[in-house]
């Protein structure tokens, strides 16, 4: 069974294949999170399980990535989301906030700052390699 960083660092292998087999200019750029895609930096979400973990939402919505490439290993091929960062954020916090008002209180940690992203949440952007402009 593969760990966290195999199965994301797949991914980052993933998104550039994809590209190259689209016609695009692609590389990994940086050892963890990002690949570059015709001179666009992306970073690169991995979905090994059927969604997106987020550890912390403010963390995650008070970055300034510019796209999201989010790939999806779930299931028997891969599927590739390419998201612009603002709208991404903007829907993450949107879902995040109708979460809070229905629960109230985390459940299980009131602390939490976790949430997820759903492939059902992106189907719009998957796919959606003109982002990258090529």
């Amino acid at each position: 069974m593969p760990t966290h960083q195999q199965t994301h660092q797949a991914g980052r292998h993933l998104v550039v294949g994809q590209a190259l087999l689209r016609g695009h200019r692609a590389s990994l750029s940086g050892a963890q999170t990002f690949v570059d895609v015709d001179g666009c930096r992306a970073a690169v979400m991995v979905a090994g399980k059927g969604a997106w973990m987020i550890a912390d939402i403010d963390t995650f919505t008070d970055s300034t990535v510019g796209t999201y490439v989010l790939v999806d290993v779930s299931g028997e091929h891969p599927r590739f989301f390419i998201a612009p960062g603002d709208e991404l954020r903007h829907d993450v916090r949107q879902r995040h906030q109708q979460f809070m008002a229905r629960v109230g209180v985390r459940p299980r940690n009131k602390e939490s700052r976790h949430t997820k992203i759903e492939p059902q949440n992106v189907a719009r952007w998957e796919n959606d390699w003109s982002a990258f402009g090529g």
